[in-house]
């Protein structure tokens, strides 16, 4: 599996600025603003121009047409006219309307306009015709209308181009750098330097996505180491169960590891005899957690087990056991471990501590009181030799019938109920006092029951009691 990416460094921020529908807004308003003042102006300037050219026309076609007609000897129909009238000054009244004429044999349609009177009545009747068509100056005021509206749609329909444009291009490239990532690139950016408003927006929503992702990614994956730790400790454990161990006559030895239940600390329990039958404890700790401490656990428990087989005392099974560790071991790893060897015919035993935190713990019959054993010694691995023989101390006691040794896991002493509350040195004694009085059995039961699950570090305890 390739290593998970670094986590992104934070890209410098840039200012999202104004929103893309304001900026939308506010670009066509000046745009339009812009376009409109030189056309406004261009359309006044040539409606004022076309107006004088559209009158000038006019009368110009007027007089041509009136003097066609006449020239042409037109003549009205003798029906009279559907005309409008409009009133001026002087008493003036003008008719007009849309008719025909005929010249000779032909009929032409004719716009009439009929001059029929004034104050004085001197002015009769004056017929004037005019085209029936409108004249040219109007053509071109629509073409000019035309082009100004033309143009301000074209101007708009640009500028909205450009403007979609300037959001298109980094959508697109904000898709590319999210298909870039969806394949696996975790490291890859996404690109905003030319992107505006909600897009740059949306750029640092997508990259805090992908670093959430990241951070994802490499939680599950130390979720899954963690895991993988667990179950290879959990086999591990399964199959470093201690020997099978057939007590002597007039003595129960008892055993048991109450698991954690993540990774662990390694801790320990062994029981087994040597071949003349000397039964032998063990109850060990580790220096580190997890699959390392898993690994040392099995490691020192081998020595010593090979050791003790081999008929050594337990002073010379931890000398042999630590010489290995520390030729084996990197510098600050280290085991800790409490041996003690039983002789079934007389009740002696032999106590050594290796580093071991926790005392051992004596049941005294007689006197109906426990009493702490701590011999000296330092941990497992720490010197070549020398040192750690000189240190090491084995103290000597005779078990009589009703007593018993108590040995277990320093990390018994720092577990947490339920409640919060720590199991502490009393809490130990009182389970010390259930295993010597009813048997590891019941002191497991009280125990889960302070712990009401399972406890966050290992805890080994063994027993050894003198029936009779």
């Amino acid at each position: 599996m390739s290593p998970p990416p670094d986590r992104l460094e934070p890209a410098p921020r840039r200012r999202a600025g104004s929103g893309i529908a304001a900026r939308f807004t506010l670009g066509l308003g000046l745009v339009a603003l812009l376009f409109a003042g030189p056309a406004t102006l261009l359309l006044i300037r040539g409606v004022r121009d076309l107006s004088g050219e559209t009158a000038e026309q006019a009368w110009l076609g007027m007089a041509f047409e009136t003097g066609r007609m006449m020239a042409a000897g037109a003549e009205l129909p003798e029906a009279p006219l559907a005309a409008r009238q409009h009133s001026g000054p002087a008493g003036v009244v003008v008719q007009t309307a849309d008719t025909e004429v005929r010249i000779g044999p032909e009929r032409r349609p004719a716009r009439l306009f009929r001059v029929v009177a004034g104050d004085d009545g001197a002015l009769g009747r004056v017929d004037l015709y005019a085209p029936p068509g409108p004249p040219e100056s109007g053509n071109r005021l629509l073409v000019l209308v035309l082009l100004v509206t033309g143009g301000l749609v074209l101007v708009v329909v640009l500028f909205g181009a450009v403007t979609a444009r300037r959001v298109a291009v980094p959508l697109r490239e904000m898709i590319d750098d999210v298909l870039a990532i969806s394949r696996g690139r975790l490291d890859h950016r996404i690109r905003t330097r030319r992107a505006v408003g909600e897009v740059v927006l949306l750029g640092r929503a997508v990259e805090r996505m992908v670093a959430d992702l990241t951070e994802g990614q490499e939680s599950q994956r130390q979720l899954e180491r963690r895991q993988r730790e667990i179950e290879v400790l959990r086999q591990l454990r399964r199959n470093l169960r201690p020997m099978t161990l057939e007590p002597p006559t007039g003595y129960r030895i008892d055993s048991a590891l109450v698991e954690a239940a993540g990774p662990g600390t390694g801790d320990f329990v062994d029981c087994l005899a040597d071949g003349e039958g000397r039964p032998t404890l063990v109850v060990g700790a580790t220096a580190t957690r997890g699959l390392p401490g898993a690994l040392l656990m099995a490691m020192t428990r081998a020595y010593l087990r090979g050791a003790v087989l081999g008929g050594a005392g337990p002073a010379e099974a931890c000398d042999t056991t630590n010489s290995s560790l520390n030729r084996d071991l990197a510098r600050g790893l280290y085991a800790s471990a409490m041996v003690a060897r039983l002789e079934p015919a007389d009740g002696s035993v032999e106590l050594v501590s290796a580093g071991h935190e926790a005392p051992a713990v004596r049941w005294d019959a007689d006197a109906g009181q426990f009493r702490k054993l701590q011999p000296n010694g330092i941990a497992l691995g720490f010197d070549q030799g020398p040192v750690f023989r000189k240190s090491l101390e084995v103290l000597r006691l005779v078990l009589h019938p009703g007593d018993a040794l108590f040995l277990f896991s320093p990390a018994a002493f720092r577990v947490h109920g339920a409640g919060g509350r720590e199991l502490g040195e009393k809490g130990v004694y009182a389970l010390a006092r259930i295993a010597v009085e009813q048997g590891l059995e019941a002191m497991q039961e009280r125990l889960a029951a302070f712990l009401a699950g399972a406890p966050d570090a290992d805890l080994a305890f063994a027993l050894v009691r003198r029936e009779s």
